[in-house]
């Protein structure tokens, strides 16, 4: 039974791959650029002391 439950998996990935690729791609830069801007905000900031 898992195999048809797999099967139909790896269906709905393809196809969704296939229809929405190109703006998984930029959804995938754009939250890596998120990452790393928030990354590099979060070490440059001046922790006040006292």
């Amino acid at each position: 039974m898992s195999v048809i439950y797999e099967s139909i998996g790896r269906l709905v990935v393809f196809v969704v791959r296939k229809r929405f690729g190109r703006q998984l791609q930029v959804a995938a830069g754009f939250a890596v650029a998120a990452g790393v801007i928030g990354a590099y905000l979060l070490a440059s900031r001046d922790v006040e002391e006292g």
